[in-house]
């Protein structure tokens, strides 16, 4: 089965200072990949580079076989590359329901005759409903994003990168700000994403990223330090050494 996504040896300099280092990885469908690291690590650096909101120093960036590395950020989310909160303008006074209309039209480049187009758009309510039910999201469906609990605009957040209809989709610290009891809700939906579908999760919560990742990827100080299993990783002692400490003990 071929990648969806192909990251060979990026690497990223600002000035004499290098902050990623010749990072090699892959996705392919299906895969639940966390990627983890202490602060400092080169987490964000990481996903500014993947998605093209940086340039690289050197390295490839294949999305679907094809080199994305000199395209835009936009022209990466038209081919499927989709990072949760590059979507996430939420406006306080529309609905869930609406949000996810305008971001299927737009998709579909069917806006700005936006409101008169949503009921003449076959599919579309389907599509929203599949998108609300994916997420957790029915019995909000009409209410005002500015009444939503934080959890449940997170949940909005990946719908709405969902409806990108994305090959590959980056989620950032999705359970960032929401509160332990509500992180499970966050797991779900995430549980209920297309299988086919390329998942990397970049997460401080280690029980969020026990429960969700097949693999486990480690950056430290810019570099690949290692990947595998939830089990390998927790085994491997440089990872206790600079990231897990006394925690790994616990799973």
């Amino acid at each position: 089965m071929s990648a969806l996504l192909e990251v060979e040896g990026l690497s990223k300099n600002f000035g004499g200072l290098q902050v990623s280092s010749d990072i090699t990885m892959s996705l392919h469908p299906g895969d639940r990949c966390a990627l983890i690291g202490p602060n400092g690590a080169g987490k964000t650096t990481f996903v500014n580079l993947v998605t093209g909101v940086i340039p690289p120093t050197a390295g490839t960036i294949r999305l679907a076989g094809q080199d994305v590395t000199k395209l835009s950020s936009a022209e990466r989310v038209r081919r499927g590359l989709i990072r949760s909160f590059q979507v996430a303008r939420l406006f306080k006074s529309m609905t869930v329901r609406e949000h996810l209309e305008l971001a299927v039209l737009q998709r579909d480049a069917k806006t700005f005759r936006l409101f008169a187009s949503v009921s003449g758009t076959p599919g579309l309510a389907d599509e929203v409903a599949g998108l609300l039910d994916t997420m957790g999201l029915g019995a909000v469906a009409a209410t005002p994003v500015g009444s939503l609990a934080y959890g449940q605009q997170r949940l909005l957040e990946i719908a709405l990168a969902l409806a990108m209809k994305p090959k590959v989709l980056i989620l950032d610290e999705p359970a960032a700000g929401v509160p332990h009891s509500e992180s499970q809700r966050i797991l779900d939906a995430i549980d209920r994403l297309p299988k086919d579908l390329a998942v990397l999760m970049i997460e401080h919560d280690m029980d969020l990223v026990f429960r969700f990742a097949r693999t486990i990827v480690v950056l430290a100080q810019g570099r690949l330090l290692c990947s595998g299993t939830a089990k390998e990783i927790v085994a491997d002692p440089r990872v206790r050494e600079v990231y897990l400490g006394s925690r790994a003990h616990a799973h």
